[in-house]
């Protein structure tokens, strides 16, 4: 690299030389060249210099010592405007400053020209300062406050069966929300001809801090299991770390690249050959850290290109698993109360207390480790898993569980292997239980499990085709064992087509295999047609034929018909409509043991900023209530689809937003009317979970009118007349003829008008539902002076 420095006018002794005089090299050979000269100074010297460095220009002219020994010193300021790392003993220059000697460096060259006054400095790259690249983890920014607001979800159906008579059903959920979170409280119905039962499902308040991506549950909830447990539902109190709060963040460990550029360059970032970034980078050494990729085994690329066109190329293999957590990144989840039991069928039913904890920690970016604690009156259980690299090709997990449960003791062991990678992916997993060992949350009569494994692998074959195969076998201590194979293949076909071919077996039963093809061809964007054939274990095949059409994400129509030689379904059809109020589906069924219809609605009631609305189920996403103005019959885009339509209000409501991410949602100017100001058509909204928020668009309608004023004589107003608009306080011009355009009007103005001979106040009404632009006048303004 080149480097060039300049050195501001120093009042001591400059000395020139003659034009060809350069000094090029080490300090003695530099020394002895300039004593050889007639007119140079042998002692130090302060030399007035512009300075480059491999090629670039420092901004001013840098005052450069030259010692008695020949050395060069550069101030301090000039060593940190080329990022050059100070090396050697820092010396005191005769101005009262501090300077590094250049001959300090090692691999360093020099050139001074006194013709010139120049100095060309050429430096390696590990001569200055590393840069550091941070590509961080990712997320959104912190959501939208939520203001107050509340919401009903529901989902009804009602099905005809000619066995089976009438049936009925109804699941509705209440969301009422503000600032700190969301309460919910949900239930079912079900009900025929003789019984009717309802029943409450989940009853809770949880709120949600994206910042430090963590929930507060106090209700019911369900827990986490960890790496050797199993979660289980609960009324109590849960907090927790929440990943989910910040969509795009890497939890799991990232690669880092590094490099060194001698010259300013463009470094280009390739994933698996595909490129994902390009950015600067100042000479020097440089780290890129946190390069965001896909899990599994990768490559990434690095190309350094400098300002002459020169390219190197650093090639790193990387391996990443969702298992792993970056290093000192923590998970945890601390759970108390009561469990669960006969859930969906008693709305008050709650079993043993009980509280757990887990956590996991990231201890660097090979190693996770996990621990696990539960404590029951009649059972105690805790464990510790590890989960680690092995080397770039698979992550290994290990993992040992102890419980005393009623006098009893036993232990859970694990070992497992994955492999994520574009040639193939494929885990393995041992279990062992002992038999003193109790699982959290089992019932009385529960089978235990002795040994358990499970295996399973896909890989692309040829150009098109896919394979996988799975195996899983458990053994049990009170009960009989389970194996069971699958395998299946697919095929990508021109015209999009696609088949796929699949069987399973039961390895430890004496019946047949199962099996079946299906044959997908899709016309369009939104319709397929399908054809299916089956194998049952007792060897009855069954065909079929679908054609459907989904329903859009807005207002539309979808709709499937079945047609099959299977005696009980041997005509099925469905339809669903989505409006901007709800859903509804039916279904139908044409057999010969049975025909049934099955019609259902579903949807959301709710209200906020004032806006009472029904829309689509909102569930658990989120929704926002948009306000243009005053005005009605506005477009309201999401991700540029039409979403709603302002009422008379100037209110719509956006359904189906994504919680905790960017929802683009914009207008038209071309679609709002000529009489209104428009400050932005394009806003962002990051709503809670189950809530909404407002977005507001700077939009309201300009009121403006030509005034035409007379004096009392007849004559207009002399041109250059100042008037003031009362209340917005705007002033204006009287132009020819006495005449004044104004803007911005209220429904009731007043207008003080002055010139050089006299004055007049009046009022300007603008009537609701008149011209938006009307003419006013000619008014006659006041007596002259």
């Amino acid at each position: 690299m080149l480097l060039a420095v300049s050195l501001p006018y120093c009042p001591t002794q400059v000395v020139a030389s003659s034009p060809d005089t350069a000094l090029t090299g080490s300090p003695n050979q530099t020394q002895d060249r300039v004593a050889g000269k007639p007119g140079h100074f042998n002692g130090p010297q302060a030399l007035l210099l512009d300075v480059r460095i491999n090629t670039r220009k420092l901004a001013d002219v840098i005052r450069v010592e030259k010692l008695a020994d020949g050395r060069l010193i550069l101030p301090v300021e000039a060593w940190l405007e080329a990022r050059l790392r100070p090396v050697g003993e820092k010396l005191a220059l005769p101005d009262g400053n501090q300077g590094y000697a250049l001959d300090a460096v090692p691999g360093l060259q020099y050139q001074l020209d006194s013709g010139r006054l120049a100095l060309d400095i050429t430096a390696p790259a590990e001569a200055f300062e590393a840069s550091a690249l941070d590509q961080a983890r990712g997320g959104e920014a912190p959501p939208n406050p939520a203001p107050p607001g509340f919401y009903f979800n529901y989902n009804l159906t009602g099905t005809r069966s000619g066995s089976n008579g009438l049936s009925y059903g109804a699941f509705v959920e209440a969301v009422a929300f503000n600032g700190w979170g969301s309460l919910v409280l949900n239930g079912l119905m079900r009900g025929d001809d003789k019984q009717r039962r309802l029943i409450r499902t989940d009853t809770y308040w949880q709120t949600d801090l994206p910042g430090s991506m963590e929930t507060l549950v106090l209700g019911d909830a369900i827990g986490t299991g960890g790496a050797w447990s199993r979660p289980a539902r609960f009324g109590g109190i849960r907090w927790a770390r929440n990943f989910a709060l910040r969509p795009g963040y890497f939890t799991f460990p990232l690669p880092s690249l590094s490099g060194s550029a001698a010259l300013p360059s463009t470094v280009d970032v390739l994933i698996n050959n595909q490129r994902q970034q390009s950015q600067t980078v100042a000479p020097g050494p440089f780290a890129i850290t946190n390069v965001p990729v896909v899990t599994g085994a990768g490559e990434v690329n690095l190309v350094v290109r400098d300002l002459l066109g020169v390219e190197t190329l650093v090639t790193q293999s990387y391996y990443t698993s969702p298992r792993l957590l970056a290093e000192g990144l923590s998970d945890f989840s601390f759970e108390a109360g009561w469990l669960r039991e006969n859930f969906a069928s008693q709305s008050l039913d709650y079993g043993a207390g009980f509280a757990a904890g887990t956590w996991r920690q990231g201890f660097n970016g090979a190693l996770t480790g996990e621990a696990r604690l539960e404590l029951q009156l009649h059972r105690q259980a805790a464990g510790l898993e590890l989960a680690g690299l092995l080397g770039h090709f698979a992550v290994g997990r290990a993992a040992a569980a102890f419980a005393r449960a009623d006098g009893e003791l036993g232990g859970h062991y694990l070992l497992g292997l994955e492999r994520r990678s574009l040639g193939g992916s494929g885990s393995l997993q041992g279990e062992h239980f002992d038999r003193g060992y109790v699982q959290f949350g089992a019932l009385p009569h529960e089978i235990r499990p002795r040994d358990r494994f499970t295996a399973g692998f896909g890989m692309p074959l040829l150009l098109g085709v896919s394979a996988g195969v799975s195996y899983i076998s458990q053994s049990n201590w009170d009960g009989d064992p389970f194996q069971l194979a699958t395998a299946n293949l697919g095929f990508s076909l021109p015209w999009n087509m696609y088949l796929n071919a699949f069987a399973s077996k039961q390895l430890n039963e004496d019946n047949g295999w199962s099996g079946g093809l299906n044959l997908i061809l899709p016309l369009g964007a939104q319709r397929s047609v399908s054809a299916s054939s089956n194998r049952a274990t007792d060897g009855r095949l069954t065909n079929a034929l679908l054609a459907s059409q989904s329903v859009s994400q807005g207002p539309g129509l979808g709709w499937r018909v079945r047609i099959s030689d299977d005696a009980n379904q041997q005509l099925q059809a469905g339809g669903t409509l989505n409006s901007d109020y709800g859903q509804v589906t039916a279904d139908f069924n044409l057999g010969n043991n049975d025909t049934a219809l099955r019609l259902g609605a579903n949807g959301s009631i709710g209200w906020l900023q004032g806006l009472p609305f029904t829309t689509r189920n909102i569930g658990h996403g989120s929704f926002a209530v948009v306000k243009v103005g005053d005005i009605k019959d506005v477009p309201v885009y999401r991700s540029n689809q039409i979403a709603a339509t302002t009422n008379s209000s100037g209110l719509a409501l956006v359904p189906n937003l994504l919680p905790y991410q960017k929802n683009r949602i914009t207008i038209e100017p071309g679609e709002l009317p000529f009489d209104v100001e428009i400050k932005g058509v394009k806003a962002m909204a990051l709503p809670y979970a189950r809530s909404g928020v407002l977005v507001e668009f700077p939009v309201r309608r300009s009121r403006n009118a030509l005034v035409v004023l007379h004096q009392a004589n007849g004559k207009p107003v002399p041109g250059g007349a100042q008037v003031t608009v009362t209340p917005s306080g705007l002033k204006f011009t009287v132009a020819k003829r006495g005449q004044v355009y104004l803007t911005d009007l209220e429904s009731n103005n007043r207008i003080a008008v002055q010139w050089r001979d006299g004055r007049c106040d009046l009022a300007i009404p603008l009537p609701a539902g008149g011209p938006a632009e009307p003419r006013i006048g000619p008014l006659t303004c006041g007596d002259p002076r």
